[in-house]
């Protein structure tokens, strides 16, 4: 014990002031004796013993002024603290593509994993462990935690995606947290070398990397191509899929084709090491899920299959808003000689908001509506006959769309991009011949389709892009002014086709591009909550009645099922990664990595426990008996 305050016992000199008290106070009784003759043969010290005689009441007031000295001291019991300091691990456990590799154990991943259980089966009482999943995204699958129970319960249901990998980012999220923890280390189970990392993330902690893999033969599917045109029919489409060989050993190839789980063709051929081989797919004759897959000896299967769907041929119905008829008899040519678009005209005046939604796309010439249909759009001349443009501030839509504009009589093209949809097929624009044109402002979300000469610049007359999630091209010349008919109007024609194929919301190239990883975008409006069923059987549910719904949990290859109360389709994803098919350990690896595996700390410490405040406890005690004793001298008439 000791105490913590020990001028307070300076206070115990209050005890004599008590004393003092008593002494002068002392209440001096007045007898009547008839003789002082027996008080003669008193000692004079005796006489005085008796003027001061220690009570009971006198002790409790000493033992009052004892409490609160102590309480003034602060006493305390001293203690000692054993703090144990755990070390902080962060595991980043690489769950790509690639880690599904079969070694001698299983796969690459089973290792990692197993490796990952025996390190939380090695925590120490005080140590904590963060687990990081990282694939084509990096995400923390478990905070710092001690909890065995939980961690191997994260760990086990981990499984490894069909995608490529971000090992960077994980790597780099690990960092963030270790510079955070004292005694951190970071451990990167993975099939990778330390080389294929940002080094600035690897200096800037202690990181050691477990690698897994020596396997190195594989082959793959690298690419699975449909070419695939609205206005062709199945058996003119065309279909292409490329095989590669990753390992330096020739290998024996079978490669079998399903059409709607229907087998189209089978073929086996050697494929030397290294090399690679493109066949053509025949016999395409309806719609559905194209399916190519291999046979081969190797030891990684999710690159041995891809998918691509193969559209349905249907018409579309397109709403043209129009005071032109000759622009409607030139889309009526195409019409009746495809019988793939459905062509409705209405004029200007009666269009109304709610007529768009029995249309999948729609065209509008010279006019522009006040509110954005929601639904893909070609604007022809957006700027003439529009009466909400001619007052002095026109819709927000409009004002988005159009922005600043300016006419110019002598159209010369400079430049054009052959690399859009739009304008596919057109080689040569610098020779057409286009009456007038308006030059336009790009807004933020387009792209130049068409550039000319106005005033030494080069100004777009023609722009497509996404709007609020919806497809959108606008012409600053006029289609009606052309003949699809004659020769003249040829390219005219073609860039039609193109524009009504890029608008048709069935009918998209890149949904048969995607690659997992990735993500999906609806052409079209969804009303309610959509359902998705994954590859695996996995069945998500979202609330697609936003304006824009992106589809962004492509893990797996295979075909993904969308439904909601009006809708059935479907789309397929596919692994195309060289990265993650050439599963061959590296031989070499020039960075080295200082690593330092950290112990637990114990630190003692000495622990003050005050227990003053309890002696005040006391105190009202103490008081209650001072009060009864004093009353009881007052009635007995000693005071």
């Amino acid at each position: 014990m000791g105490f913590l305050n020990l001028i307070a016992f300076g206070y115990l000199a209050s005890i004599g002031l008590v004393v003092l008290f008593y002494v002068f106070n002392k209440k001096k009784n007045v007898v009547h004796v008839p003789s002082l003759i027996p008080w003669g043969i008193l000692k004079e010290d005796t006489v005085r013993s008796k003027v001061f005689k220690v009570d009971l009441l006198f002790l409790l007031q000493v033992l009052l002024i004892l409490l609160l000295v102590f309480f003034l001291a602060k006493p305390y019991l001293k203690s000692s603290i054993i703090n144990i300091s755990g070390k902080s691990v962060v595991v980043v456990i690489d769950s790509s593509a690639s880690m599904q590799t079969i070694e001698e154990n299983g796969s690459r991943f089973d290792e990692a994993r197993s490796y990952a259980l025996k390190m939380v089966g090695k925590l120490g009482q005080s140590d904590k462990m963060m687990v990081i999943s990282s694939n084509y995204t990096s995400r923390v699958i478990s905070n710092f935690t001690g909890d065995k129970a939980r961690l191997n319960s994260v760990i086990k249901d981990l499984m490894p995606k069909d995608t490529g990998t971000n090992l960077d980012e994980g790597v780099s999220l690990g960092v963030s947290f270790l510079k955070n923890v004292e005694k951190g280390e970071m451990y990167v189970l993975t099939d990778r070398s330390p080389s294929s990392i940002n080094y600035t993330n690897l200096k800037s902690g202690n990181i050691k990397f477990v690698t897994f893999g020596e396997k190195s033969a594989n082959v793959a599917i690298s690419s699975l191509d449909v070419y695939q045109d609205m206005f062709k029919d199945y058996t003119e489409r065309e279909a292409y899929v490329t095989i590669e060989n990753y390992s330096d050993d020739s290998k024996t190839v079978g490669l079998s084709v399903f059409l709607n789980d229907e087998i189209i063709m089978e073929k086996k051929f050697e494929l030397s090491g290294n090399g690679q081989k493109r066949l053509s797919i025949q016999n395409l004759n309806a719609p559905g899920i194209l399916k190519a897959s291999i046979q081969t000896d190797d030891f990684l299967s999710v690159d041995n299959t891809a998918y691509a769907k193969i559209n349905e041929i249907k018409p579309i119905n397109i709403l043209l808003v129009s005071d032109n008829y000759n622009l409607q008899n030139e889309l009526a040519k195409i019409e009746n000689s495809t019988k793939r678009i459905i062509i409705t005209r209405m004029s200007a005046s009666k269009y109304k908001p709610e007529f768009i939604k029995d249309f999948d796309a729609a065209i509008f010439h010279k006019f522009v509506p006040e509110e954005n249909p929601g639904i893909n759009s070609l604007y022809i001349m957006p700027y003439l006959n529009s009466s909400n443009l001619q007052a002095d501030e026109g819709s927000a839509f409009s004002n988005e769309l159009v922005r600043e504009h300016n006419l110019v009589l002598q159209v010369k093209i400079l430049d054009w991009d052959n690399t859009h949809p739009v304008m596919m097929h057109l080689n040569t624009l610098d020779n057409l011949n286009i009456k007038e044109a308006f030059t336009m402002k790009l807004p933020d979300w387009s792209n130049p389709l068409i550039k000319i000469s106005d005033n030494l610049n080069d100004s777009p007359i023609a722009f497509a892009g996404r709007y609020e999630g919806r497809k959108i091209v606008t012409l600053g010349f006029d289609l009606s002014d052309f003949d699809f008919s004659k020769s003249d109007g040829l390219r005219m024609l073609i860039m039609t086709l193109n524009i009504i194929q890029w608008l048709n919301p069935y009918e998209s190239e890149n949904h048969n591009k995607l690659l997992t990883g990735g993500k999906y975008r609806l052409n079209y409006a969804l009303t309610e909550n959509v359902e998705i069923v994954t590859p695996i059987n996995e069945t998500l549910k979202y609330d697609a009645t936003e304006t824009d719904f992106v589809f962004n949990k492509i893990d797996y290859t295979g075909e993904y099922k969308i439904s909601d109360a009006n809708l059935n389709t479907r789309f397929v994803a596919n692994f195309f990664d060289e990265n993650e098919s050439r599963i061959a350990p590296e031989s070499t690896d020039n960075v080295e990595l200082k690593f330092e595996e950290k112990e637990a700390e114990a630190l003692i410490k000495d622990k003050k426990t005050e227990f003053g405040k309890y002696l005040l406890l006391l105190v009202p005690f103490f008081l209650f008996i001072e009060w009864l004793l004093y009353h009881k001298k007052v009635r007995a008439g000693t005071v």
